[in-house]
């Protein structure tokens, strides 16, 4: 055997570039149907379309750079600082009056009151809708309710509550009930609560009968205003 590689007698070498990757040859296949779809057909409706947006995207490209670079040659210190100030004072008023206009907005998106007062609230909305059996010993209630400062406090709390908790269709009036309701009127109508001094009354008129409304006398002219006029 000879040592010579490249004599007649060996086996010759071919050149080989230790860097280059293979190629893979892409094997050619007859385009035909995949899908329901000719595959030829669709290649060739969408080749021009194709490249009309790859060379717009390219032109697009080019024109945005050359811009840019124009734009910032224009932009010398000077005219930036201009801008600057002409920016700012612009963004100042502009600010300002959408402030101004968010404030009347929400001024205008408050929802106007129900009722006008407490009183109101506990004739027009308390007494039909809350029942109870008061007998003036274990259970109190005072018809001359707005007499008692404690009470007034409860039941304007009750009514706040109520014209907010109302404007929530779904749940409102539940949470009313459950959080509000119950516990101030378990208070006022307790034997210990703040109508606990006011017993029967003279002629019986704190108590009712099972089913009845609780008692009520109307309030002095003009101690409960109706607050939706001011």
């Amino acid at each position: 055997m000879s040592d010579n590689w490249g004599d007649d007698d060996g086996i010759e070498a071919e050149p080989f570039d230790v860097d280059q990757e293979p190629t893979a040859e892409r094997e050619e296949r007859e385009p035909g149907r995949m899908f329901g779809l000719d595959v030829a057909e669709v290649v060739e409706s969408m080749v021009r379309p194709t490249i009309a947006q790859t060379l717009q995207k390219a032109v697009r490209d080019v024109i945005k750079e050359v811009v840019e670079a124009e734009v910032a040659e224009q932009l010398d210190p000077s005219v930036i600082e201009e801008l600057q100030a002409q920016a700012a004072t612009a963004a100042r008023g502009s600010v300002g009056a959408a402030l101004d206009e968010l404030d009347e907005e929400l001024a205008d998106e408050e929802p106007e009151l129900y009722f006008g007062s407490v009183d109101d609230f506990v004739r027009g909305y308390l007494l039909p809708n809350y029942k109870r059996r008061v007998d003036g010993q274990r259970v109190m209630w005072a018809a001359e309710w707005w007499k008692y400062a404690e009470a007034v406090a409860r039941l304007d709390a009750l009514w706040r509550a109520w014209e907010h908790l109302r404007q929530d269709a779904q749940m409102g009036m539940s949470v009313w009930f459950r959080d509000h309701a119950e516990h101030h009127m378990s208070i006022l109508l307790s034997a210990d609560g703040p109508f606990a001094a006011a017993g029967e009354g003279k002629n019986h008129e704190n108590t009712n009968e099972k089913g009845q409304q609780l008692p009520y006398m109307a309030p002095p002219g003009g101690l409960f205003p109706d607050v939706r006029n001011r």
